[in-house]
This record gives structure tokens, C-alpha cells and sequence, in this order.
């Protein structure tokens, strides 16, 4: 009898640990890889102290929390602790004590508390509540390739439309000249008075 209790408290400290260990699942190392070229995704992972024995398993999507501490203004008396979900992610990889996650979908604030750092980080607890299974091949993350932002913007600007021509102020007309004939001129009473008297010089008296 005696061996059966001790065998009986054995199996409720190893079922107690067991269920203590399953709350306490959470990031301990968020890891990012650096990528060489601009088609590279990249990709961010979250390590998880737990695995296969914890019950996690390949794409089950579970609720990353993160547990805030309250107080007061002063900072001096605690008012309790609040546990914010944050987001959820996707188990990727499995082992037997770890596994690792990446961001399934980022948690709206509008009916959520605020958070001072958006995004899953180290220390985040898992809740396994709600936790289902998508089998939809993820995506790769979205890049940037070199020139696509130019040719973008080339294809969808507006077309330019050449600048007006500068308006010319208006010249003024010239007036007409008031040129009198050739004609009129050598016809002059002065021109012909000066024409005899030219003659008058000229011709030499003839003998009587």
C-alpha cells in the first residue's frame, strides 16, 4: 500500500510539472537572417522552449501573450498583472524540447490594450487555448527587387505637358514716314532757283 501512494504522488508531481511546463511555454530567442542579395526573403524566427512532447506540432497556429505588470501612477503599489495576446504565429519546425515559430498574423489594437512594442519578442507565453492547424503553404516574405520602384513610377506618372509659350508684349506700330518724291523735290522753287543761278555762273558773256 505504502508503494502504491508513493507510486500515485509520483505520477500527480510528474502530471503537475508536466501541466506547469505546458503554461509556461514561451520565446526564448527571437533570431533573423540577413539577406545577401534583394531577392532574399527574409525571414524572423521565435524560438520556443517546447516541442513534440509538449504537444506542439507543424503548422498549428497558437496566441503569443504578453504579461504586463501594472501599477499605479507613483509605480509604487502593483495593481495586478494583465495578460495582452499580441499575435499569433505558426509553428514551422518541431523537435523533441524546442520549436520554432513564425509570425502568422499581427492582433488589431482596437479592442485590444496598447502595447509599447508591436510584434512578438522574447518572453512571450504561448497560449495553446484556441490554437488551431492551417496546412496552406506559407508565402515568402515580400522584397523589393532593384528598379522595380523606378519602373513603377515611370509607368504610372502622369504625362507632362510642355509649358505654355510666354506671352510677347505688343510692339508698338511704327508710323510711316512722310517721304516726298524725288520728283517733288528737285522740282522745288529753291532747288530750280539754285539750278538758274548755277546756270547763270557758268555760262560766259558772248561778244557783241
Amino acid at each position: 500500500m505504502r508503494k502504491a501512494g508513493w507510486i500515485l504522488g509520483m505520477m500527480a508531481v510528474l502530471a503537475g510539472q508536466s501541466s506547469l511546463r505546458a503554461a509556461e511555454l514561451k520565446i526564448v530567442d527571437v533570431r533573423r537572417n540577413i539577406p545577401l542579395a534583394d531577392d532574399e526573403p527574409v525571414y524572423k524566427d521565435f524560438y520556443i522552449n517546447g516541442g513534440a512532447k509538449d504537444g506542439l506540432k507543424p503548422n498549428l497556429v497558437v496566441t503569443a501573450i504578453r504579461k504586463t505588470s501594472i501599477r499605479d501612477a507613483s509605480g509604487t503599489q502593483s495593481l495586478g498583472e494583465l495578460a495582452i495576446p499580441v499575435a499569433q504565429i505558426r509553428v514551422v519546425y518541431v523537435a523533441d524540447n524546442l520549436a520554432v515559430a513564425r509570425e502568422y498574423k499581427v492582433l488589431s489594437r482596437d479592442e485590444l490594450p496598447m502595447l509599447e512594442q508591436i510584434g512578438v519578442m522574447s518572453g512571450d507565453v504561448l497560449d495553446l487555448k484556441g490554437s488551431f492547424v492551417d496546412k496552406r503553404k506559407p508565402s515568402s516574405a515580400a522584397v523589393t527587387q532593384p528598379g522595380t520602384a523606378a519602373s513603377t513610377v515611370n509607368n504610372t506618372a502622369p504625362a507632362l505637358t510642355p509649358p505654355a509659350p510666354a506671352a510677347q508684349a505688343p510692339t508698338a506700330p511704327v508710323p510711316a514716314r512722310d517721304v516726298q518724291p524725288m520728283k517733288a523735290i528737285i522740282g522745288s522753287p529753291k532747288n530750280e532757283a539754285s539750278a538758274g543761278r548755277t546756270k547763270a555762273e557758268t555760262e560766259t558773256p558772248r561778244a557783241l
